[in-house]
């Protein structure tokens, strides 16, 4: 969705490639500003699927079609860096207490981008623990496994060009029945009732639609990593509210007309077994080596499959001044972003 919003705003005709298995939300809102809409066989973990058809327009209409890959675009990892990064610091430093601290921030992978924020806070924060999750359906980081789960927006059945395994202290399976589970619990009537009658506010009630399906998976984490650590009230665990339920909707009424009613029994259990009692099972602190593994798994999907340098691949993992040099690149950016706006006269017109 991102880049065919960008291509709007530039005027440039856009490309959406998805599975067939997203959201109606989301091929709908395609619609509405124009893309050209291809679906692929599969759900959310079906990537490969995408990768072969976004090679097919390629290939068709060479002068025309320029991919723009969430999974390998360092410019996706560059932005959370420094933007989602500094958020997260000044959120902390505003918000923090006389004893607390920043002990750690667990995201889910997807493209990894937002992954990026967690080498910026590496360097501010250096004891900070990170942890990255994915859906126990699809294990790959956790098992070198694959399969297809419920969790739009993550786990695509590899590993992205643009995540530094090297900053990961742990990985998380996190089970989509759960995330589906809360879906209903945050969002249906007599979930949210069950909620207030345990003592959640009428406020942060109101604001629940804010998590969508992965945001409710990052809460879910965060919580499963506090209790692995054995974290205490002064431990600060952040983690990003990814996606909202504008675009899930039509989730809740599929969930309706196939498991009926959402009831107070159901609200009660979902409420024990997906919030209160969470384990901490099928979650992996990582050694050298279990990075190492993870690392290894790029070479399958982006040197076999899409030709990248495996020399590269080894310098992502062997040379320290990789991914400093990587993110240290935001400034010529930034000059170019403004070189950018200053010949398309855009900022005068409308700042």
């Amino acid at each position: 969705n991102g880049g065919a919003y960008d291509s709007y705003l530039l005027a440039c005709p856009s490309i959406a490639v998805l599975p067939e298995g997203m959201s109606r939300e989301r091929f709908e809102w395609l619609e509405k500003i124009g893309a050209e809409i291809y679906a692929t066989p599969g759900s959310e973990s079906n990537v490969k699927e995408v990768y072969d058809k976004s090679f097919e327009l390629k290939r068709a209409r060479p002068d025309e079609v320029v991919i723009l890959n969430q999974f390998d675009e360092i410019g996706n990892a560059i932005w959370h860096y420094v933007c989602t990064g500094q958020a997260i610091k000044e959120a902390y430093n505003k918000e923090r207490k006389d004893k607390q601290r920043l002990t750690a921030i667990f995201l889910t992978q997807g493209s990894a981008g937002t992954l990026g924020c967690a080498d910026y806070l590496r360097e501010k924060f250096p004891r900070i623990k990170v942890c990255a999750g994915e859906a126990l359906q699809c294990p790959t980081l956790l098992y070198s496994g694959y399969g297809a789960h419920r969790i739009e927006g993550i786990g695509d059945k590899h590993v992205p060009w643009i995540h530094n395994l090297k900053n990961m202290d742990m990985v998380a399976g996190i089970d989509d029945e759960y995330c589906i589970r809360l879906l209903r619990l945050f969002n249906e009537l007599s979930g949210k009732d069950y909620l207030k009658s345990k003592g959640v506010s009428e406020e942060t009630v109101k604001k629940l639609d804010l998590l969508g399906i992965s945001s409710i998976a990052n809460l879910i984490g965060s919580i499963k990593m506090a209790k692995y650590y054995e974290m205490n009230e002064n431990d600060i665990v952040f983690t990003i509210a990814t996606d909202s339920m504008e675009l899930y909707q039509t989730r809740i009424e599929e969930l309706q007309e196939e498991r009926g009613e959402y009831s107070d029994y159901q609200a009660a259990a979902d409420f024990d077994t997906c919030l209160l009692n969470l384990t901490t099972d099928q979650m992996l602190e990582l050694s050298y080596w279990d990075k190492k593994r993870m690392h290894n798994l790029k070479y399958f999907t982006w040197v076999e499959q899409i030709g990248k340098d495996v020399e590269e691949l080894n310098r992502q993992w062997y040379d320290e001044n990789y991914w400093r040099d990587k993110y240290r690149s935001y400034a010529e950016w930034d000059k170019l972003i403004r070189e950018f706006n200053e010949k398309t006269g855009l900022l005068e017109k409308y700042l």
